[in-house]
């Protein structure tokens, strides 16, 4: 106690005498907390779920559905969605007394009388809004505020709401009529709404059980279900209930297993790798964020101790233990470190709390709750932690002064203590480099396969996923860690190095250079939080270009370039999506120069009529199978196994070329044309499979026509392209036929203008019934992302700047009085603060360059890029141009002139 009072009463006098600098390290340590807390809240709002069950419940108990099933076996309580049941018999939902099996004084709402929604093709006039019709009691006693009135009435019968959205899409209102071009149903709009549930939505609403369009028949009696919403009477068990309305082919989902979706769930859930790994990575990016800040505040905490030595020295001479003094600092770090965190906290909450509407409207959905999550609690230890971190290098340095260099303000340091630091810091580094490099060693081998096969990838139609061994990754990283370390010890005394070679710098190089040798203190930390910061950022940038690099190899174009895919959207039937395919091929053809429109190729099967009844097209694509083998490691594009009549002209689009005369010759012998070897199986067929005529489909029911096949090579890989060809007279024989409702392509003049392409676009899109792509080439915005992370790391750098040079300014003000009383020009000392940014941002920034650098290199095989790919402009601006402009910019912002001050011998 005696220890710790007058501590504590130090502290807050020496925070109220040095404000400025005090505000500084509780900026810099609760900035942090602020961005943790912030995104606490939004995360735990969004992600709540007492959010969830007021989604799906509102104020009710349970939801309960009426299944088509007169009894459900071995039923378990478990969250909706979460998994199936086992159900005997069937019956009609809609013919359940729902209030009949449940207890008396029970609430009951009907929350939906049909499957789901139909979708919707609203047209009004020439406007049009794709719409889905959802089903609500309007309004509702359980969710009162989820679809809110804005405008004219709540729908009635035949009636719809419609969201606002989808009212100014069409520029209706209440009371006007709009037309469903699906069915041409006309539909009466009763008012305007919003759905809490989906703010951006263009839905509408109908009260439940209204045939406001005609929907399709159901096949059978499974595809029908009756929710409710439910308020049980005080006293009932719901969990009870649940079981016993098993028994009567009913599901109750109380609200508990909303809430507490974990202990329903019907599989148990396993950590993944993929976890681990992400948690690690969260880990390493919270620790580097958290030294940083020491680094920065540490390095304010430093000059403020040395503006205390002199009372420092007093309480020495006045018998003052080395643990007194110690305190004496640490106390100062804590109480800055609360300041600073509850700040931050109050900012979080607040912005979170005042930016609400802006935050519900970027979520698409309305946050029913405000939760503020246990993670916060952490950042303010780790804040609270960051404050005495930062205190204890100057409380340590502080102990161990004697009390007349105290008074007399001479700070000695030792040779053996650099020594020690510079040793430390080198085993450090070198301890990083080998593990960087044999982390990178043990991944050479998985990235020299990895690049092979991604060389071959547009050809075989395969997408690599790179490389992430977990045991190299965690050497390279704690490899970093290492050098990272080594670095911070290190730091003064490759600044120490600048001051030895600094002799025959012009003044202000000179005097910066000594500055940042003689205050190490304060010059160390700043210079290592830049290199932190700029390491991060090139870590990024080269992850951010290799990952487009590995994109760009991987990428597999849907179309040839000057190629236009057509294709119907709305259609009812196959007949009448083949009538709306071939119209808009003709608006589209007509305004494409040189339009060549290909001939219907794609090939089918007949259905059985046993399919059909089930829903099925009379017509389904044909589909070949592939056998690639791909593993984790890669994704199969199985767009190749559609299959076309060899027409020249698609042929040539999707080959790059015309047919050999021995391909030719293979498809006259009844052969097919194969354009991915890897669909040829090892008796040299490729293999389809279709659907028998027996109703209890087995895997061994299922009919297989394989045919003799010939691989064709290609230039490139086109995903929308047929992968199988043959002639009319083999699909004939072997019972295929076109199908009616497939894409259709046109082929256009390489020299038309993006302008005639829009235009083929928008007519083939008229009437909203069908719609078309074209071929394009590879892009990427990574360029952005770059921009980004190297403003991050700027931001960065000049903020480490401008602490570092104030506190420059701040502690050698009586120097800069006797250079101004001297006679030095006034210029002197803009000059002596740019040369000052120089150093300490330019040493940071060169050495973050390498550390990133060899980071990265050692990472290579993780970005996916077939070769070690250089962000050469990033490196350029965050290693030269981002301390020239620290420098620029520090000069302009600084006084020429001093106040003259006293300068005490």
């Amino acid at each position: 106690m005696s220890v710790w009072k007058p501590a504590q009463r130090m502290a807050r006098r020496s925070i109220r005498r040095n404000l400025a600098r005090s505000v500084l390290i509780a900026l810099l340590i609760g900035l942090p907390v602020a961005v943790a807390t912030f995104s606490d809240v939004l995360y735990r709002s969004t992600n709540s779920p007492v959010a969830y069950a007021h989604q799906r419940l509102g104020s009710a108990d349970a939801k309960l559905v009426v299944t088509p099933a007169e009894r459900i076996d071995d039923f378990q309580l478990i969250s909706e969605w979460n998994g199936g049941y086992d159900s005997v018999g069937e019956r009609d939902p809609a013919t359940v007394d729902v209030e009949r099996l449940l207890p008396p004084g029970t609430r009951v709402e009907v929350a939906s009388a049909t499957d789901g929604g139909a979708f919707l093709l609203l047209r009004k006039g020439e406007r049009y809004a794709e719409s889905s019709l959802s089903e609500a009691t309007m309004p509702s006693a359980f969710q009162p505020d989820r679809i809110q009135l804005r405008g004219g009435t709540y729908p009635g019968p035949g009636e719809v709401a419609i969201a606002q959205g989808a009212a100014d899409k069409l520029g209706v209102g209440p009371g006007d009529v709009v037309t469903d071009d699906l069915t041409g149903t006309e539909i009466t709009i009763s008012g305007i709404v919003r759905d809490e549930q989906c703010l951006r939505c263009t839905d509408v609403y109908a009260q439940p059980g209204q045939d406001i369009v005609p929907r399709p028949p159901a096949a059978g009696p499974d595809d029908h279900t009756q929710t409710y919403l439910v308020d049980l009477p005080p006293g009932v068990s719901a969990k009870a209930l649940a079981h016993q309305l098993a028994e009567q082919g009913v599901v109750l989902y109380p609200r508990d297993t909303y809430v507490h979706r974990d202990k329903y769930q019907a599989w148990d859930e396993t950590l993944t790798l993929d976890q681990v790994r992400g948690a690690a990575l969260t880990t390493l990016i919270v620790g580097l964020g958290l030294l940083e800040v020491i680094l920065l505040a540490g390095a304010a905490f430093a000059v403020g101790a040395r503006k205390q030595v002199r009372d420092m020295g007093l309480i020495s001479a006045g018998g003052a233990s080395p643990r007194q003094l110690r305190a004496v600092l640490l106390v100062q770090g804590a109480t800055l470190g609360v300041l600073g965190t509850v700040g931050g906290v109050v900012v979080g909450v607040l912005v979170a709390r005042l930016g609400w509407p802006l935050w519900e409207w970027l979520n698409g959905s309305a946050l029913p709750v405000f939760r503020i999550g246990p993670e916060v609690l952490i950042a303010v230890v780790v804040g609270v932690l960051s404050g005495v971190l930062a205190a204890v290098v100057p409380a340590v340095g502080a102990a161990r002064r004697q009390p007349l260099d105290a008074l007399s303000g001479r700070f000695r340091t030792t040779r053996e203590h650099s020594r020690r630091a510079t040793v430390l810091g080198g085993l450090g580094i070198g301890g990083g480099i080998v593990l960087g490099l044999a982390g990178s060693s043990l991944m050479a081998g998985d990235f020299a396969d990895y690049s092979e096969a991604l060389a071959t990838a547009r050809l075989t139609g395969v997408s690599l996923q790179a490389p992430s061994p977990t045991v190299p990754i965690a050497l390279v990283l704690t490899g970093a860690l290492l050098g990272v370390a080594g670095l911070v010890l290190a730091m003064p005394s490759l600044l120490g190095l600048l001051g030895r070679v600094g002799a025959r710098l012009p003044l202000p190089g000179r005097l910066a250079v000594r500055d940042a040798d003689r205050h190490r203190h304060r010059t160390g930390p700043a210079t290592s939080a830049i290199m932190l910061a700029v390491a991060g950022s090139v870590v990024a940038a080269f992850a951010a270009t290799g990952s487009a690099r590995a994109e760009e190899a991987r990428w597999l174009p849907d179309l040839p370039e000057n190629t236009m895919r057509v294709y119907a959207q709305y259609g009812n039937d196959q007949a009448e999506n083949a009538a709306i395919t071939s119209a808009a091929v003709e608006r589209a053809a007509a305004v494409l120069p040189d339009a060549q429109v290909l001939a219907p190729s794609e090939l089918g099967y007949a259905v059985p009529a046993s399919e059909q009844e089930q829903g099925m097209a009379p017509i389904q694509s044909i589909w070949f199978d592939d056998h690639v083998g791909c593993d984790s490691s890669c994704v199969s594009y199985g767009s190749t196994g559609t299959a076309a009549i060899a027409d020249p002209a698609l042929v040539r689009l999707t080959l790059g070329r015309d047919l050999t005369a021995a391909e030719q010759a293979a498809l006259d012998r009844g052969e097919v044309l194969v354009t991915s070897p890897s669909m040829i199986d090892a008796d040299g067929n490729v293999t389809a499979s279709l659907y028998d005529e027996d109703e209890a489909i087995s895997e061994e029911d299922i009919a297989k026509l394989a045919l003799p096949a010939l691989a064709a090579s290609r230039k490139t890989f086109y995903t929308s392209m047929p992968g199988v060809f043959m002639s009319a007279e083999t699909a004939a024989a072997n019972g295929l036929v076109l199908n009616p409702e497939a894409t259709r392509l046109i082929a256009y003049a390489s020299d038309a203008t993006p302008a005639q392409e829009k235009a083929g676009l928008r007519a083939a899109g008229e009437g909203h019934r069908a719609a078309a792509s074209i071929g394009e080439p590879y892009h990427d915005d990574y360029r952005v992302v770059l921009l980004v992370v190297g403003g991050v790391a700027a931001l960065a750098t000049l903020i480490g700047v401008a602490i570092a040079v104030a506190l420059s300014a701040a502690e050698g003000r009586r120097e800069l009085a006797t250079l101004s009383a001297v006679g030095a020009d006034p210029a002197v000392r803009r000059r002596l603060a740019g040369a000052q940014a120089l150093v300490i941002s330019g040493v940071g920034a060169l050495v973050g360059v390498v550390l990133g650098s060899f980071v990265s290199y050692a990472l290579r095989a993780t970005f996916g890029a077939p070769s070690f790919t250089v962000p050469w402009a990033n490196l350029a601006g965050v290693g030269l141009g981002v301390p020239v402009l620290a420098a620029l910019i520090t000069a302009a912002c600084t006084r020429s002139t001093v106040p003259m001050l006293e300068r005490r011998a």
